[in-house]
């Protein structure tokens, strides 16, 4: 039985249509790592993270606890002034003498951070102040907690005293489950020191071990193996050769199982070696030997094992829990003779799970069944990263034991089950599953129309692009923006400025000009006279405050100044450009994204297009036919180009709809060059023409990526190659660019989707 292992595990592994979907999945993988950790307006990016550490490591604990508290007081008085500058900016009575007010109960703040914040030196991480202070708030607050572990199991032993104490005197105190669990909690945390206690940012830890994306990806993976292990064989028939040799039954069944446990293993591994490696990479490498408990979110944790202990604990129940999912999921592979059926069975597993851990509130009488099933057994972090006692008739029972109770029994049913089926199996083939109707075909003679049902109906691209369109519009529509109080200023400026230059916007432009003018000339005279000894510190330093307080938003007018000086030199008229600078990925660089999910959507959907024809063998016939195999795949190529132009529309236009409700769109008929970014462009196109051939050009990208994946399916004939060599091709290049390999673009079709981006 041993040598049927290898075999058995070589068999499947070998295949490479099967190993190209591991690597699929794995690339998947990877994509789903990335997409999932994107920075937004408030999130920050996983650079400024790793930047952060590396600051941090190095030092002994209270030097870091020193430097992030600096961090913070620094945050908080870049906020305060931000908070003056806003009621400043509403120019009214009533934000003067709110500005006032908060200036005298916080004397000295404002004067203290006013030159850091004009500038800019307090971003030391991050490109923006919101995403600044969220990284600084969150681990100032992780580092606050950890630094807190021995006050925190000094606590629990101090319950235990308290409660030991009550005892006494009220003799009833201790029969209670309360009591009870105090006590196992204490004997619980008692070997627990906080010697080895190292802080370290959570973030790349918990986000490595913590994606339910990995999980699902995991299940699918064991599906695609036991389906290749059974179902495959039922559906050629071998059972009737196999199960007639010497040790075609139990040795069979049993060296199955075991290959099946080895891919667990190594799948497990596999996936989360490359989400480790990710964020390692990402966020920074931690210190492996440090306490568990020194990551925040495992602080209730109450194993003595280090950060790789947990790992590799994590990693092997995860597989064993695979394990037992795969053995019942082989268990009805040999019941069944369909060979949907147990992959939907599988479906309905894994879902049910997921509806008991989500949907079941944790303080409910039922809340053992939200930890204890197949996706509770599979959240790791929280089953050795957190501490959990049910109440069992008044007993604590910890959680750690009824979830290694319920994932033995899981292994055990699913491998005596698959034992006892196979020797007894009488399904030896397997058909495919029919549904209860069907729709009638109603036969025509239009070719366009019949490539076309092929490619969104038989071949479920319309299921993928419609899926992608959904994504693109929650993502585009779901974004946030907020405009500082610069830019209302801004904003408010230019809506009186938009449109051609008149004599009264030229005296709106010399009022302000001259409003500047006089706050810099006060500082001067403030400075000249302190220095003469004519005006004392205090006195200067709010004169000052007054001044500055104008001054921070001089950097708008001057956007201001220079679109009037190109007015002056060229002709024109205003234009308020913040909305157009957002939707040509000047300010927001979202394009690359953008093209990533758009090459993905459009290569999953075009992959069989080609690939069907030669899997099914019906090439042979349409090179028979009158029109031929060059004119059949050039309407597959114009259906599956207009496809992908559509889906490359859907993200464009909900930015537009998203970024209007914000920043107005206002004069399309304005050439382009007004806006001083394109001043250099070398078209003179309207602003509505320019936006034009920014959407054509990213929905031609969109179509030559469907026709180079089809090229791919013609040159590969097969699907899973064919997403395999497309992913490598059209979406590596553009992932090692978002990790920071900027020369990768130019070995991609970006150049040609973000080209207004890289402008200037």
């Amino acid at each position: 039985m041993v040598r049927l292992i290898p075999f058995e595990l070589g068999r499947i592994w070998r295949k490479r249509s099967f190993l190209l979907s591991v690597c699929s999945l794995v690339l998947l993988h990877l994509f789903l790592l990335w997409y999932t950790s994107l920075p937004d307006e408030e999130t920050p990016p996983l650079s400024a993270y790793k930047a952060l550490w590396e600051e941090l490591s190095g030092k002994s604990e209270e030097e870091k606890r020193s430097y992030l508290t600096g961090l913070k007081e620094r945050a908080d008085g870049i906020c305060f002034v931000q908070d003056i500058l806003a009621m400043q900016g509403f120019q009214n009575e009533m934000g003067n003498i709110l500005a006032k007010r908060e200036m005298q109960e916080h004397p000295g703040v404002f004067e203290a951070y006013y030159p850091l914040y004009q500038s800019g030196a307090y971003l030391e991480f991050t490109p923006s102040f919101a995403q600044e202070q969220a990284l600084i708030n969150e681990v100032y607050e992780e580092c606050l907690k950890v630094s807190g572990y021995g006050a925190y199991l000094r606590s629990i032993q101090e319950n235990k005293e308290t409660l030991s104490g009550i005892s006494i005197f009220g003799g009833q105190a201790g029969d209670t489950y309360s009591s009870r669990n105090l006590q196992r909690s204490a004997a619980d945390y008692a070997g627990l020191t906080d010697q080895n206690i190292r802080f370290a940012p959570s973030k790349g830890i918990t986000s490595a071990m913590q994606s339910i994306w990995t999980d699902l990806l995991l299940v699918l993976s064991v599906m695609l193996f036991v389906g290749s292990l059974i179902a495959e064989e039922k559906e050629k028939k071998l059972f009737y050769i196999t199960r007639g040799t010497r040790y075609g039954v139990l040795h069979s069944i049993a060296a199955k199982l075991a290959a099946l446990l080895v891919h667990c293993i190594l799948l497990t591994a596999l996936f989360y070696m490359v989400s480790l490696i990710f964020f390692g990479q990402s966020t920074g490498w931690i210190e492996w030997n440090a306490g568990l408990q020194s990551v925040v979110s495992y602080m209730e944790s109450s194993l003595p094992v280090s950060i790789l202990g947990y790992i590799i604990l994590s990693i092997l129940t995860k597989a064993f829990v695979l394990f037992g999912i795969g053995a019942v999921l082989i268990v009805f592979c040999i019941l069944s003779g369909i060979i949907a059926l147990p992959f939907l069975a599988g479906a309905g597993i894994i879902g049910g799970s997921a509806l008991l851990y989500y949907l079941i509130p944790a303080g409910s009488i039922v809340s053992m069944l939200k930890y204890v099933n197949p996706v509770g057994l599979m959240k790791t972090e929280d089953l050795y990263g957190g501490y959990l006692n049910f109440n069992l008739f008044g007993y604590p029972v910890s959680r750690l034991v009824l979830s290694f109770v319920l994932a033995f029994l899981i292994c055990i049913l699913g491998t005596v089950g698959s034992l006892w089926f196979f020797s007894r199996m009488r399904s030896m083939e397997g058909r495919k599953l029919r549904l209860p109707f069907s729709v009638p075909f109603r036969p025509h003679t239009n070719l366009l129309r019949h490539e076309a049902y092929k490619f969104l109906v038989t071949n479920k691209a319309l299921l993928i692009l419609f899926l992608f369109a959904v994504l693109f519009a929650y993502r585009s529509l779901d974004r946030t923006y907020t405009p500082s109080v610069k830019e209302q200023y801004y904003r408010d400026i230019m809506a009186e400025l938009e449109g051609e230059l008149t004599d009264g916007k030229e005296e709106l432009i010399a009022a302000e000009r001259a409003r500047y003018e006089e706050a810099f000339q006060k500082l001067g005279q403030v400075d000249e006279m302190t220095n003469a000894g004519e005006m004392s510190a205090v006195i200067a330093d709010n004169l000052k405050a007054q001044a500055n307080m104008i001054l921070a938003f001089y950097p708008m007018f001057q956007r201001v100044e220079k679109q009037y000086e190109h007015i002056k030199q060229y002709g024109g008229g205003f234009i308020y450009d913040t909305g157009y600078l957002y939707l040509s990925g000047i300010l927001e660089d979202s394009f690359p994204v953008d093209f990533v999910m758009i090459s993905v959507g459009v290569l999953l959907a075009v992959s069989g297009t080609a690939a069907m024809e030669y899997q099914s063998g019906s090439l042979f016939l349409i090179r028979a036919t009158k029109v031929g195999r060059r004119k059949i795949f050039m309407h597959k190529a114009l259906i599956c180009g207009m496809a992908a132009a559509v889906l490359a529309l859907v993200p464009f236009l909900c930015r537009i709809y998203r970024i209007a409700s914000v920043y107005p769109l206002n004069s399309f008929g304005a050439d382009i060059r007004n806006i001083p970014h394109f001043a250099e462009f070398v078209l003179p196109l309207p602003v509505l023409c320019f936006l034009l051939l920014l959407a054509f050009s990213q929905s031609i990208t969109a179509a030559v990526v469907a026709w180079l994946t089809i090229l791919l399916s013609v040159w590969r004939k097969n699907q899973a190659q064919t997403i395999f060599f497309a992913l490598l091709f059209l979406v590596v290049p553009m992932l090692l660019k978002l990790l920071g390999f900027e020369m990768a673009k130019w070995f991609s079709l970006y150049p040609l989707y973000g080209w207004s981006g890289m402008l200037g």
